[in-house]
């Protein structure tokens, strides 16, 4: 990943640096290239900086011009550490002011320090070498600088301001220009023809890196940038908001094509307009008492490629949590090896789709000649030389039996050849990737698509920043670098020192210590608990405790008054309720209220790693934690593996997986040794579900199209669910008991057959 630019647009006030550095922010994002736009020193990123910048601007705190010097170089250091942060990870800075403010007002303009050394001492103690890869100053006369500010800096400390100020403000840019050899732009004309001189200088900047911007580009750009007056409404408009005044009203009925209704009380927004003004209208809403639809049409509908910096406004003045909620982004991640794959997919509120193990071979191999597998980075190359041996022999080994397989399932099918249809050919191929998955190494890569909103995309950026695994560091990088090129308003403050940074560092630093202390206290020795299924807690322990809660909703008593009631009934009249609650269930899509989702139960698990992979895309749970991949809980061999007579080139796959993992750990890669088990091999895993969830669960994963494994686990959990709380276990009247796993696996794919040709029809 290139480093990102610090490209800094310099002169006195009035001169335009605002209007530049948006219109040059206006091109990046046309060009997908993330970038951040700030002030420095920098008050919205740091809170040093901000405090700082407070004091410096509050005429309340009088200070002399050395004070000055020290505190603004101060804050300035702040600032530019979270500007290297950025530039590291790819971001183009666009930063309003730098150092040359400081020279230019508080050396030539105010004239009552004559120590011109001083200043550059404490100005280069501050800076270092975080030198901007390029520095524009723009010039214009004092009389149209005096124009453009009157209307500026009332009550803060650089009010009324004098032309003689400002001629030595401007004269000190230009003197520190010569001599640092900075460009100068003179900034009077029409801003497109200013800006077309300040692109030139800017693309060359970027071209450095092979971006290959044009002035073609540029020229036509140029033509769709907003009118001065369209910047001003904006302005003003977005003052209004902050300051809750009331603005004109305009006419809802421009909307047709943006809502699917501009009159009635339910509607949904088409495509045509940007996500990012949606949230923004709707982050409006907690502070104007209007119809959606008035506060969109007055306010958001004419300032285009303006959007985002009013939603980082209302953001400020509203609270991000909640609006960053308010629009969602969709992100792919390639090639992310299974233990990747995850960590991934461990947040609740989001929705994930993954390349499945159970219905794609595995065998090919790229262009380049190597099967789907993921190989460290950090490792030794002797390690790596031997990591990737073994990896392509169980691959072959795998491409073999899966084929192999698949022949054997097709000659021993109990199907008529008359009905064996794509229907059939699809069930024959899943049996075969089911038993044949169990081979393949937690290093198997493969594709994620995920649908975040901006908070939970922000949680799980910081998440995997904070993970041991540096494949999961890099991505939560990627993931950041790609999202800010899209929604880069909702995280902002997904990598800030104060915010996201510290979040990260909690994360890891927790866990860490952690670790360390779980080593010290616990024996070191792997468990010789083999129980599958084991239920360690259950709450409540009388299940006819949960009566009160499923009356509660429809009564006007206190729960505690309820359950005063309740206690004096007879068992069979709690029964009633409680049958009543649950109601008639068609199918396992009825599921009971929400007073069983007070009922829990938590279940510690040992099982094959594919049956978790699996198992732990179920989000609407509890206390979900995993111990790291190890080979030394065995492994179960497949009865179809045994029948089709392919049990020793299975064993051998798990044999060589156990020989990879022994070297890692040897070479001292423990974390990264998890890569060399199998999904067949057995890990420890824990979850607690509610009642509710536990309908759901049980009997989806008993259904007959379900995996024969995590068929076998979920039904030990409904018999362990059944000693306890027979009435709920009763409920669940869809849990499937049989075992077929080639009638349970057909019967799947012809109903998706009969879905698709009824489609056709």
């Amino acid at each position: 990943m290139n480093k990102g630019k610090y490209i800094v647009i310099e002169g006195p006030e009035g001169v335009g640096k605002t209007t530049q550095i948006e219109l040059v922010a206006k091109e990046l994002k046309k060009a997908n290239l993330a970038y951040k736009i700030m002030r420095e020193p920098d008050s919205q990123n740091d809170v040093t900086a901000r405090a700082i910048r407070r004091l410096t601007q509050d005429p309340r705190y009088p200070m002399n011009t050395k004070t000055e010097v020290l505190l603004y170089n101060a804050a300035r250091s702040q600032s530019l550490d979270f500007i290297n942060q950025c530039l590291n990870q790819g971001i183009i800075c666009l930063v309003d002011r730098s150092y040359l403010t400081t020279l230019a007002i508080q050396y030539y303009a105010r004239n009552d320090i004559d120590d011109y050394e001083k200043i550059n001492e404490i100005i280069d103690f501050a800076v270092g070498n975080n030198q901007p890869d390029l520095t524009i100053v723009l010039d214009a006369s004092v009389d149209i600088l005096m124009d453009r500010v009157k209307d500026r800096y009332q009550g803060d400390r650089f009010d009324n301001l004098s032309s003689d100020f400002l001629e030595r403000v401007r004269a000190g840019y230009l003197i520190e220009s010569k001599k640092r050899n900075l460009p100068v732009i003179y900034a009077v004309d029409d801003k497109e023809k200013v800006f077309i001189q300040v692109w030139d200088l800017v693309q060359e900047t970027l071209n450095s890196d092979g971006l290959h911007f044009t002035k073609e580009s540029v020229a036509s750009s140029v033509a769709e940038i907003i009118s001065i007056k369209a910047n001003d409404i904006f302005e003003k408009q977005s003052h209004e908001i902050l300051e809750n005044k009331p603005v004109p009203k305009k006419d809802v009925s421009q909307l047709v094509d943006i809502v699917t209704d501009t009159k009635g009380d339910v509607y949904a927004f088409t495509q045509a307009l940007d996500p990012v003004t949606i949230a923004a209208a709707m982050a409006r809403l907690s502070r104007r008492g209007d119809d959606m639809r008035q506060i969109l049409v007055d306010e958001f509908m004419d300032v285009e490629g303006k959007d985002e910096d009013l939603l980082r406004r209302v953001i400020s003045a509203y609270g991000d949590d909640s609006v960053q909620q308010l629009v969602g982004q969709h992100i792919v991640v390639e090639n992310a090896s299974n233990l990747l794959t995850k960590k991934l997919e461990r947040g609740r509120l989001a929705a994930y789709l993954e390349q499945s193990t159970r219905y794609i071979y595995y065998d090919k191999k790229d262009i380049h000649g190597k099967y789907k597998y993921h190989i460290p980075e950090n490792l030794s190359d002797d390690v790596k030389s031997k990591y990737i041996e073994i990896n392509d022999i169980i691959f072959d080994t795998y491409s073999n039996v899966v084929h192999k397989l698949t022949e054997f399932i097709q000659e021993s099918s109990k199907t008529p050849k008359d009905k064996r249809n794509s229907a059939w050919k699809n069930a024959i191929r899943a049996q075969a990737c089911d038993a044949a998955r169990l081979m393949l190494p937690a290093s198997t890569t493969s594709t994620v698509g995920i649908f975040a909103s901006g908070q939970a995309l922000e949680s799980l950026i910081m998440r995997l920043q904070s993970d041991r695994l540096l494949e999961s560091k890099k991505t939560g990088q990627s993931i950041l670098f790609n999202a800010r090129k899209t929604i880069p308003t909702f995280l902002e403050r997904a990598d800030i020192p104060d915010r996201g940074g510290a979040i990260i560092a909690y994360k890891a630093n927790t866990n860490k210590a952690l670790r360390r202390l779980t080593k010290k206290v616990l024996p070191k020795a792997y468990s010789m608990e083999n129980t599958p299924v084991t239920l360690t807690d259950i709450w409540p322990t009388n299940e006819i405790d949960l009566v009160s809660d499923m009356l509660y909703e429809n009564s006007s008593l206190s729960l505690e008054e309820i359950r005063h009631e309740v206690s004096a009934w007879t068992y069979d009249k709690k029964i009633k309720v409680f049958n009543a609650y649950i109601g008639k269930r068609l199918n396992r899509r009825h599921k009971p209220g929400r007073a069983l989702e007070k009922a829990h139960y938590s279940f510690d698990i040992l099982c094959d790693y594919g049956i978790f992979r699996d198992l732990q895309r179920h989000r609407m749970v509890d206390d979900m934690e995993w111990q790291d991949l190890t080979p030394r809980y065995g492994y179960d061999c497949p009865e179809i593996i045994d029948q089709a007579g392919l049990n020793d080139l299975y064993e051998t796959c798990f044999d060589l997986s156990f020989k990879l993992y022994s070297l890692m750990q040897e070479a001292g890669y423990h974390l990264e040794s998890q890569y060399a088990t199998l999904m067949g091999h057995r890990m420890r895993w824990k979850v607690t579900m509610n009642a509710r969830e536990l309908f759901h669960f049980i009997e989806l994963r008993t259904s007959p199209q379900g995996h024969s494994g995590y068929r076998k686990i979920a039904k030990t959990m409904h018999d362990l669910i059944a000693e306890r709380h027979p009435i709920i276990a009763d409920a669940m009247i869809f849990t499937n008991k049989g075992e077929d796993a080639e009638l349970n696996r057909l019967a799947a794919e012809e109903y998706t057959l009969y879905k698709l040709n009824n489609m056709k029809g």
